[in-house]
């Protein structure tokens, strides 16, 4: 019997669409290859989510094979990362539902140490009985070590908890250790049938 829903939080609990995030802050193709490759697809990157790097060291490290011109652009992006979040009115009413038929919720997130300031703005976050995120145990997903802490930290049992992740090498991964799921698209309603066919509590959307 499933009694725990576990959520990712980029592009499942919160809406993003990195393409218009990143034309926030440049304005032309090239500009936002730079980004895209070299800022957002970075080592330096995962380093901020596991937690080894802070974020000026990153910025420093990026900018050394960043043009110039993009300097400043770099340290904006990387100190301001996320802290507005755009809200996603569906899932909220999914996880306070999810909370209100009595079962317990958790995050497990890749994601730095900002976490702590901007999760505050994410109105989902509130429901959560636990929250794991990677910068604070030196773990990302899909790494099995990731999955295990997280079970080890709540004293979850992997056979009661489903697991909702837009990246389906994540949920392959929970699956391998015994955490069923489903890859969400974006789709509340196709998520609803989901994990209605589980045997989870849910409305019809």
């Amino acid at each position: 019997m499933i009694k725990n829903i576990v959520f990712d939080m980029g592009n499942v609990l919160t809406v993003y669409d990195q393409r218009a995030y990143i034309y926030g802050y440049v304005d032309n193709e090239a500009d936002f290859w730079w980004v895209k490759n070299h800022l957002c697809a970075s080592v330096e990157w995962l380093q901020m989510d596991r937690g080894t790097i802070t974020d000026e060291e990153a910025i420093a490290s990026i900018c050394k094979r960043m043009p110039a011109r993009l300097h400043d652009t770099t340290a904006r992006f990387v100190r301001e990362y996320r802290m507005v979040q755009p809200p996603n009115p569906p899932m909220e009413k999914l996880v306070e539902e999810l909370s209100g038929n009595g079962y317990d919720l958790y995050l497990l997130s890749n994601t730095s140490h900002r976490f702590r300031r901007f999760g505050r703005s994410i109105k989902s976050v509130a429901y959560m009985k636990g929250i794991w995120i990677s910068c604070e145990h030196g773990l990302l997903k899909p790494e099995p070590a990731a999955y295990l802490d997280f079970f080890q930290t709540f004293s979850l049992n992997p056979a009661e908890c489903f697991f909702v992740d837009d990246m389906p090498a994540n949920i392959e991964a929970a699956g391998n250790l015994g955490m069923c799921g489903c890859v969400y698209y974006g789709d509340v309603k196709e998520l609803r049938q989901s994990l209605r066919e589980n045997g989870i509590r849910v409305q019809k959307d």
